[in-house]
């Protein structure tokens, strides 16, 4: 079965504007909307870079509100070309809200506030007066209408209303929905525009605090289900959507791709007693050192992860003989496992029977948990490497995989599920980088592209969506095809693509060639004769680029391991590089001269056609570390949102 995300996914460069309120009006007694706008809604021009239009194609689009604290003016981030830079010695005050209208010929953006009592936000919605000034930034990304499903089951408070209405606003006409919105009161309903064949439900608490009722779980739980397969949304208070998820996951069978939970926010609880006894003290130092070198809960809860345990304690099986039956376990050790996840509060024992507390919850619950901590996943193979950074540190060399004694590159060619989870992180990871590639070069005027290496499929969805007439062939091994063709390519790019199986690391065919990140973890010469191998298939005057990622430019996530020993899992993405190479022994350059490379900019921001000719470097300057020099060699055409590369510390 297909595990693609039937949601597409668009990476935008993260950028921060300044805008202007020009209108606030209530849309009703529960929820106020604030309308803003200024130049820089479009690609404006600020600290020597070219920035481009704000896009949002997502109905549940999140964009960075940044807000004063006091009197003083907001904690602001960076620009950089396509990411933010934090301060590291102030933390903004930002809170996320889904844009309800864009209107780029107006240049207007509308953002809904729920009206409540305290909280940053909305204290500010109820003060703020036109004129004045706000900054925010994103979005990031937009995942685009679910494909595939035969209906929509969409639940959401108060605070999901703005994306449900614009999301009724934009389905295409006849889906088949059923809504349910649970508000404060009935004054609280609004009037929802769609063409879709939705039926909304509108649930009201009479008054009860938000966040304490259970009115959406027993509307969802008593609806009559739809035939045909159902993708569903939900979205609210944190605690209230766990009911729902397990009704979903565990009584529907609905499959984990075919659903989105999101917990906007979380209701808190006053404190059980005086403020000095919610506050843990100060721990001893031994016990400090304890807790940060011991490596038996991470193992523990990996462990039980890949046995299935916590999904299956979910589902009903409590007792620790059912248990170690259902996952073929020795039913002593199996015991003795169970024991130490109740000691760290995973389960909670109920003489033989067991139950999930709060932690574990979140880890079934949460859609990443499942393969970010089993033990055969790309994450954990990176996590276990770790055992060999020692090594590492000592040679330069990758960590392994201790679990087997493999090079991870090596255990990938045999293990079908380590090899198709690292391949589907680093395509994630890719959307990152699409962007930039989609700007670093004219696409538009290529018919035919041929494209091989790690996130090419990430990176041929970007392109051909920007460029729908562009045909493309990816050469790859054929388990790397596999994937590709059942998680990565969507299903409206996938008629431009034809999958070719190769098994030289380098696409041949074609006039006009992408590489993507095959240079990075090679020596010096084998990253030579692979651009000069990519060179040498190319028809005359035709263009070779090889892209690469910079882990400075990565937005948006906190990378967990630095460095990562791993081999054949780069994780760490951001700006791509590319650069143009001529045939060997064409003009001006002989055959086997090493290339140069350049980092260029996110899209079209202001760079204007970025065909660039590079002349060779001289001989002995090379590579180092799979990065090309960039001391040498002529570069031709204009130089905005160009830089060369330079090698990281």
């Amino acid at each position: 079965m297909s595990t693609r995300n039937p949601r597409p996914v668009v990476t935008f460069p993260i950028v921060l504007r300044e805008l202007t309120v020009l209108r606030v009006a209530d849309v009703t007694p529960g929820m106020r909307r604030v309308t803003l706008g200024g130049p820089q809604l479009r690609a404006f021009h600020r600290d020597g870079l070219d920035l481009p239009a704000l896009r949002t194609e997502g109905f549940d689009d999140h964009v960075k509100f940044f807000f004063a604290e006091g009197d003083e003016p907001p904690v602001l981030p960076g620009q950089n070309v396509s990411s933010l830079d934090w301060p590291v010695d102030a933390r903004p005050l930002a809170k996320d809200y889904t844009p309800v209208r864009f209107d780029p010929g107006a240049g207007e953006i509308d953002f809904d506030f729920v009206r409540h009592e305290g909280g940053v936000a909305s204290t500010w919605a109820q003060r703020v007066k036109p004129g004045e000034v706000t900054w925010i930034a994103g979005p990031k990304m937009s995942h685009g209408h679910p494909e595939g499903a035969d209906w929509l089951l969409v639940v959401g408070d108060e605070t999901a209303l703005p994306a449900i209405a614009r999301w009724l606003a934009e389905m295409p006409a006849g889906t088949r929905a059923r809504v349910f919105i649970e508000v404060g009161e009935e004054s609280h309903r609004q009037e929802l525009e769609t063409a879709a064949d939705a039926t909304v439900t509108w649930l009201s608490r009479d008054g009860a605090p938000a966040g304490t009722t259970d009115l959406l779980e027993q509307a969802v739980r008593s609806m009559a289900w739809l035939p045909g397969t159902v993708y569903v949304w939900a979205a609210g208070e944190a605690v209230t959507l766990k009911g729902i998820r397990r009704h979903i996951a565990v009584e529907r069978q609905v499959p984990r791709e075919q659903s989105h939970f999101t917990g906007y926010w979380r209701r808190a609880e006053p404190a059980p007693g005086p403020l000095e006894d919610a506050v843990p003290k100060d721990e001893e130092a031994h016990e400090r050192l304890h807790e940060l070198t011991d490596l038996a809960p991470g193992f523990a809860i990996r462990t039980a992860v890949t046995l299935g345990l916590f999904d299956l304690v979910r589902g009903g099986v409590s007792g620790s003989a059912e248990l170690s039956r259902r996952t073929g376990t020795d039913p002593s050790l199996l015991g003795a496992l169970l024991a130490y996840l109740v000691a760290i509060g995973l389960l909670e024992a109920d003489g033989e029977a067991h139950r999930l507390t709060p932690v574990s919850e979140e880890l079934v619950e949460d859609d990443h948990s499942s393969d970010e901590y089993h033990l055969g996943g790309a994450q954990a193979a990176m996590d276990l490497s770790l055992s060999g950074l020692l090594h590492t540190l000592r040679t330069g060399e990758p960590g392994y995989r201790t679990a087997g004694g493999e090079w991870v590159a090596t255990a990938m060619h045999t293990d079908e599920r380590l090899a198709g989870s690292a391949r589907v992180a680093v395509e994630e990871e890719a959307r990152w980088v699409a962007p930039g590639v989609s700007g670093a070069y004219d696409w538009a005027s290529v018919p035919a592209l041929t494209a091989g290496g790690h996130g090419v499929g990430t990176l041929v969805n970007a392109l051909v969506k920007a460029h729908p007439a562009l045909r493309v062939r990816i050469a790859a091994l054929p388990s790397e095809l596999r994937v590709l063709d059942e998680q990565i390519l969507d299903t409206d790019v996938s008629p431009n693509v034809e999958l070719i199986p190769q098994t030289g690391p380098v696409p041949h065919g074609g006039s006009t060639v992408l590489v993507s990140r095959l240079l990075e973890r090679l020596a010096d010469e084998d990253a030579v004769l692979i651009l000069t191998g990519a060179a040498a298939a190319l028809p005359p005057g035709r263009n070779a680029a090889p892209g690469r990622a910079d882990p400075a430019h990565r937005p948006g996530r906190r990378r967990r391991h630095a460095p990562t020993p791993a081999a054949g899992l780069p994780v760490r993405l951001g700006a791509p590089l590319a650069g143009r190479a001529e045939r060997p022994g064409g003009p001006g350059r002989p055959a086997g001269a090493p290339l140069r490379r350049h980092r260029l900019g996110p899209p079209a921001v202001g760079a204007g056609a970025l065909r660039r000719t590079v002349t060779p470097c001289p001989a002995g300057t090379g590579v180092r570390n799979g990065v090309m020099r960039a001391r040498c060699g002529r570069v031709a055409g204009p130089a905005t949102g160009f830089r060369p590369a330079r090698r990281a510390a």
